[in-house]
Parts: C-alpha cells; sequence; structure tokens
C-alpha cells in the first residue's frame, strides 16, 4: 500500500511541476508577445528569447519537483521531456495545427538538458 501511496505522491509532484512549468512559459510568451507588439525587435531574436522562456519554465518545474534533495538528474529529465510534449501539444493546438519538424527534436532535447542539469544541480545545492 505504502509503495503505491509513494508511486501517486511521484506523479502527482510531476503533474504539479509540470503544470507550473507550462504556466510560466504561457505567462512569459504572453509578455513577451506583448513587448513585440510595442517595439522593433529583430526576428532573429525570437528564437532565442524562446529558448530562454523555455529554459526558465524547466528551471522553475524542475526546482519544485526537487525540493525534496532526491533523484534531481532523472526527475529533471523526465520534466523537461514531460514539458516539451506538453508546451508542443498546447502551442499546436493554440495555432491549430500540428506540424513535427526537426524543430521539435530540439526542443525535446534541449528542455530534457535543461531540466537534467538544473536537477543535478538543485538536489546538491539542497546537501550543501
Amino acid at each position: 500500500m505504502e509503495n503505491t501511496q509513494t508511486k501517486k505522491t511521484i506523479i502527482i509532484a510531476f503533474i504539479k511541476a509540470a503544470i507550473l512549468a507550462t504556466i510560466v512559459a504561457l505567462a512569459l510568451i504572453l509578455i513577451f508577445a506583448f513587448i513585440l507588439k510595442l517595439t522593433n525587435i529583430s526576428d532573429a531574436a525570437i528564437t532565442p528569447i524562446n529558448m530562454v522562456i523555455k529554459a526558465i519554465s524547466v528551471i522553475v518545474g524542475t526546482l519544485l519537483l526537487c525540493k525534496n534533495g532526491q533523484g534531481g538528474l532523472v526527475k529533471g529529465l523526465f520534466l523537461g521531456l514531460i514539458f516539451a510534449c506538453l508546451s508542443f501539444t498546447i502551442f499546436s493546438i493554440l495555432n491549430g495545427s500540428f506540424v513535427f519538424k526537426f524543430s521539435l527534436v530540439i526542443d525535446l532535447i534541449y528542455c530534457t538538458l535543461v531540466g537534467a542539469i538544473v536537477g543535478v544541480v538543485a538536489v546538491n545545492l539542497k546537501k550543501s
């Protein structure tokens, strides 16, 4: 019974962290869209800023997920992967089409690596 409760707790923690990361991403993208509307930011700056927004979102979610100080690498990896898939799904729905391009693979790798690195750092900061 205890093992089932532990699995349920872990799943709930992942769901909360993924939702938080997604909310952060949506909020930052709305702010960025507003800034784009008011300024003359170059189109070349959009992709790097979107990558920063994704990283910030994964960082926030991973820090929430790793607050107990255990399993940072695995938790960060999975949260990054979940976030990348969830954000792809949400933004594809908002866009009205699901387009699978190489950039999706890059996003999956990028978010997974960011999550893994932040997970390791977060766990090690908790230990010291």
